[in-house]
């Protein structure tokens, strides 16, 4: 599932936008980020080289900025939570575009029970 603390119109939009399968879940008291770390990022993190740098990568290949959310320096991050409720991957990212790669989240889905490769 996926976790936002947007207002619900935000949250729907990013339902239309992605064409997402899954369900979404609203946290606008930020208690799961808060829980697993996700915190604000400072402002090096949001107008710093690295990001500008990313956007920039983004608009020379055509791709459109979206609009940010409430908060644009509220900071997101993954956690895949097996069948049994055990957390086997944990990521807070550090800036809106530091996010693990569908690689690297697939090869922790991918592993057997009892393994974890992060």
């Amino acid at each position: 599932m996926v976790v936002t603390f947007d207002a619900d119109w935000m949250a729907r939009s990013y339902v239309e936008q992605t064409k997402l399968s899954w369900p979404l879940l609203l946290d606008s008291q930020r208690q799961l980020y808060r829980a697993y770390g996700m915190e604000r990022a400072g402002w090096w993190a949001i107008y710093g080289p690295a990001s500008i740098w990313h956007y920039l990568k983004l608009l020379a290949a055509g791709k459109r900025l979206r609009k940010p959310g409430k908060d644009w320096r509220q900071v997101g991050g993954d956690v895949i939570i097996d069948a049994a409720g055990i957390v086997r991957y944990h990521y807070v990212s550090s800036s809106p575009h530091d996010r693990p790669t569908p690689e690297q989240m697939l090869a922790v889905i991918e592993q057997p029970a009892g393994e974890n490769p992060a």
